[in-house]
């Protein structure tokens, strides 16, 4: 099994409980789906998530759908077929939204972005293996499809993908380690994060043991620095009132960097429940001495 196979099976194994959540789930696969004399023509590669969508066609819209599998050598692909007017509906919005447009119709609670998100990836995503490269890749039909995509990317906080036009189709890619982090942890995959924990602590190692010694030495004595400033700035904040107004967020990250003060960024990331990404924690740490500054406390 590919590494990409293996986070859809992990992102397909969660479970989705409110329906305004699994509606969201079918408006982002049936972004990739085309449609024919009225009948909506669905195309995956992926059997769990053909199976994911059938099950909750059946439980929101009452909706059987015709399915064919199609093998080609080790290659299957698997078709569904079926008619749903919301569904339908949805697609006649997407196929003319344009970028600023109002979406809110599409999400009832802050759960149904990741779960529109999360089909995004399973029905037309691809992701490489971080121990090879880092490549997260999104096939789209359309631009305007792929504008709405990027619009609740942005409204999430992650960096926009770049855009490519490949064989009639709109190509969505990341090719940095921590935008495709901070996708995969809006869409809820954060067993995968471990991969590419995993992936950055080997290279980092590797790298580690080809510096010269005042190299490293110099990188160590960087990263005491910097830690010493965020240990600094967040006591700093704590001795004022400050510190209870930050963000829930931006206080979890000072509780654990106070109380683990020789951890890497890495390694602090793991920490959090649920894990955020390196980038994500250097961007909270960085807001604590930003605010620290701000009132001239460093």
């Amino acid at each position: 099994m590919s590494f990409s196979s293996q986070v859809k099976e992990e992102l397909n194994s969660l479970q989705i409980k409110s329906n305004c959540c699994k509606k969201a789930y079918l408006f982002g696969a049936a972004l990739s789906s085309a449609i024919s004399d009225g009948e909506i023509i669905l195309k995956l590669s992926d059997k769990e998530t053909a199976e994911k969508i059938v099950f909750l066609l059946k439980a929101i819209y009452k909706c059987e759908p015709d399915t064919k599998s199609i093998k080609r050598g080790c290659f299957e692909s698997h078709e569904l077929f079926f008619l749903s007017k919301k569904l339908a509906e949805f697609l006649c919005f997407a196929d003319s939204f344009s970028s600023g447009e109002s979406f809110e119709h599409i999400f009832t609670c802050q759960n149904c972005r990741s779960a529109f998100l999360r089909a995004v990836f399973c029905a037309m995503g691809s992701v490489s293996d971080p121990k090879k490269s880092y490549t997260l890749e999104i096939r789209v039909p359309n631009e305007c499809r792929a504008q709405l995509i990027c619009d609740v990317i942005g409204e999430r906080g992650i960096n926009i993908p770049s855009k490519t036009n490949r064989n009639g189709l709109v190509g969505m890619f990341y090719r940095n380690e921590s935008s495709i982090e901070d996708f995969l942890t809006a869409c809820g995959g954060n067993r995968s994060l471990f991969s590419f924990f995993e992936a950055s602590v080997e290279k980092n190692l590797r790298n580690d043991e080809n510096r010269a010694t005042n190299c490293v030495a110099r990188n160590i004595s960087k990263s005491v620095e910097a830690t010493a400033l965020q240990i600094s700035a967040i006591e700093s904040l704590k001795a004022t009132s400050t510190f209870d107004d930050l963000p829930r967020e931006i206080k979890q990250s000072a509780i654990l960097r106070i109380e683990n003060p020789d951890m890497s960024l890495s390694e602090l990331a793991l920490l959090h429940k649920p894990p955020i990404s390196k980038s994500g924690l250097n961007h909270r740490l960085a807001k604590i001495i930003e605010e620290a500054k701000k009132r001239n406390l460093l």
